[in-house]
This record gives C-alpha cells, structure tokens and sequence, in this order.
C-alpha cells in the first residue's frame, strides 16, 4: 500500500462506509415491498397470468436482494481488508494494485492484468 496516504485510506474508508449504508438502505427498502408483494399474492385468487406476473415480480426482487447482498459482501471484504493491511494488494499476485484503480473502485481486489484475466476465464 505504498502509493496510499493516509488521507487516500481514510477517503477509501469512508468512501466504503458510503457504500455499505447505500446498500443497507436499499435491502431495507426492498425487503418491504417484497413482503407486501407477497402477502398481496396469498390472497387472491388469480388467472395462470397473474401467477406468472406474480412469480415475475417476485423473482426480480430476489435478484435485486442478491445484487444488493453480493455488494454488500464485496464492501466488507473491502473494509476487513482495509483494516488487515491487505487493502490494496491483489489477491492474485500480491502486487499493489494502482492507485487511480482504487479510488476509482474501491471494492476491487485485483489488479487490472488479473481482473482481466478472471473475467476471461468466467466467459469459457
């Protein structure tokens, strides 16, 4: 973590703290609306459409939930990493990854070459 000051690491932080509370914010406004999606669907009785709207709905917000809580573990990562020393240094080949790329995302964990090359291998 070399190329980090100090003020880089406590912008990181509280740059990563923003983050966490955005997405807490968002699960917790979605958790609602799927409960009452839910509890409106129990109710009624519907046609085969409406069930497959129904299921529609429903099935988006589980996908949003899962983004939401997929970004939230990367953000803590991000700060358990941060708070280890490790913050900075990819997870890959243990070179320091630059610092633009951090303050550009400060979730990432690898360096461009290896983040490159993990998505490569995601798409075979």
């Amino acid at each position: 973590m070399r190329q980090l000051n100090t003020a880089d690491l406590r912008a990181l932080r509280q740059q990563l703290d923003t983050m966490k509370r955005q997405v807490l914010d968002e699960l917790r406004a979605t958790a609602p609306s799927a409960r009452a999606a839910w509890a409106e669907g129990v109710h009624e009785v519907k046609t085969h459409a409406d069930e497959a709207e129904a299921e529609r709905a429903a099935d988006v917000y589980l996908a949003e939930i899962e983004v939401d809580r997929a970004r939230l573990e990367e953000i803590e990562r991000s700060i358990a990493r941060l708070t280890s020393g490790r913050y900075g240094i990819c997870e890959d080949c243990d070179r320091e990854i630059p610092r633009a790329r951090l303050l550009a995302q400060p979730t990432a964990t690898r360096c461009t070459a290896c983040q490159a090359a993990a998505e490569a291998h995601r798409q075979h």
